[in-house]
C-alpha cells in the first residue's frame, strides 16, 4: 500500500515525519480534507492565513493540496 505524507504550509513547511498507508490518491486527498477540518477546530486562528495541507506520496510527488481557507 503506498505511504502518504501531509505537510502544513504556507510560506513554511512543518512536515508531516510519519506519514499513512492508504489505498490510493482520493484516499489520501480525503484524508487530508479531514486533518484540515480538525486543524482548524483546534487552531482557528489559522483560517485567513493562506495554510494549506500539502499531500505527496513516498517519492516526494505532490498528490494535491487542501487549503484550510475552503473546508468547510
Amino acid at each position: 500500500m503506498p505511504r502518504y505524507h501531509f505537510d502544513l504550509v504556507d510560506s513554511k513547511t512543518v512536515a508531516d515525519e510519519g506519514g499513512a498507508e492508504l489505498p490510493d490518491d482520493m484516499q489520501a486527498l480525503d484524508v487530508a480534507e479531514e486533518i484540515a477540518r480538525r486543524l482548524l477546530e483546534q487552531r482557528p486562528e489559522l483560517k485567513g492565513r493562506h495554510f494549506s495541507i500539502l499531500v505527496t506520496n513516498d517519492d516526494g510527488e505532490e498528490i494535491g493540496r487542501v487549503p484550510l481557507d475552503v473546508v468547510h
